[in-house]
């Protein structure tokens, strides 16, 4: 995929994202954020995990920030676009991801992580997923992986009722 972004561009997004993240768990929210970036490497829409607040398990960051995008630019096609994730996106995001035609997502803390924190999994990762889409992914793992796993980390899941 001849498609890149600067590393710079992609730590600013992946910041974004963190910082997203912590204003959402200040609200009681699951410890996730996400930012999509145009293939010029601006912003266009960043978003934390809602599934507490909304009852909506549905509600990962990664969805929101792909629904956010998709309003703000008035297109369901998000195709040349980045997904940055500050965890490797579990089956429901990546796929909501190809769906909307992103071919690239860079991701801070990969599955192993969010286990450990307690946020489980399907038992699938997204890299191995990814290999079983008809569609090509660029998944590009360990953007400021060590912010991203401390924010996993600091917040696991026991004691978040």
């Amino acid at each position: 995929m001849p498609q890149t972004l600067s590393d710079w561009n992609l730590k600013q997004s992946m910041k974004s994202a963190l910082a997203v993240a912590e204003e959402g768990v200040q609200k009681g929210e699951n410890p996730f954020g996400a930012a999509i970036v145009s293939p010029s490497g601006e912003p266009i829409a960043v978003a934390h995990n809602t599934a507490r607040s909304t009852n909506n398990p549905s509600a990962h960051a990664e969805v929101n920030a792909i629904a956010n995008a998709c309003e703000k630019l008035q297109q369901r096609d998000l195709s040349g676009h980045w997904l940055a994730a500050t965890a490797e996106p579990c089956p429901m995001c990546l796929s909501a991801a190809a769906l909307a035609g992103i071919r690239h997502i860079a991701f801070g803390a990969n599955q192993v992580v969010v286990k450990e924190a307690g946020y489980g999994g399907l038992g699938i990762t997204g890299r191995e997923l990814a290999k079983l889409f008809a569609c090509e992914i660029d998944l590009r793992g360990s953007v400021l992986g060590n912010e991203c796993i401390a924010l996993l980390l600091r917040n696991r899941k026991r004691g978040r009722a």
